[in-house]
């Protein structure tokens, strides 16, 4: 695989928290804005992107799950590089999935809150800035460094290795 090809395929591999964070947040967040180009943006393109993960979202964990199976296991043939990126996106996913859930689980007065919206926007705004900047070092070759996640994906990614020997 080459290095261009890998890099683009690691950067893919963060469509899922996006998704994810915006399945979520995204509503609440880009309709509570005065702005019509971000809620003409989230109206027809992310919106549209949410509607079909909530659609198919048994899909999206079923092949979500496979993609993390193989890159853990290193059964595809891919570089150290991209699985942990994958892995890592992966990882992100899930945090994203259970603040997602913590979220809804809280009262609906504190949701509809100032402070909930506080909180639904900084975590949206959070991941977005934490996709952007694994982005970027991906984009330059690098390996994005996230506190408990980055180890989590360096430790799958060696286990592969290790059970091929």
């Amino acid at each position: 695989m080459g290095k261009f090809l890998g890099r683009s395929v690691s950067i893919l591999a963060y469509v899922f928290p996006f998704v994810e964070i915006s399945y979520y947040f995204g509503a609440k967040v880009f309709l509570s804005v005065e702005s019509t180009t971000l809620q003409y943006l989230y109206a027809n393109y992310i919106s549209k992107v949410s509607g079909f993960y909530e659609a198919n979202s048994y899909l999206v964990f079923i092949v979500m799950v496979g993609i993390f199976m193989v890159c853990s296991r290193g059964t595809i043939k891919l570089t150290r590089f991209v699985r942990f990126n994958i892995i890592q996106a992966i990882l992100i996913n899930v945090l994203c999935s259970c603040i997602g859930s913590i979220f809804t689980l809280l009262p609906l007065w504190f949701r509809e809150s100032v402070l909930g919206l506080m909180i639904a926007t900084g975590f949206y705004l959070g991941v977005i800035v934490l996709i952007v900047y694994a982005s970027l070092l991906i984009f330059y070759g690098l390996y994005p460094s996230i506190p408990v996640v980055s180890e989590a994906a360096r430790l799958q990614v060696f286990r592969g290795y290790l059970e091929d020997e």
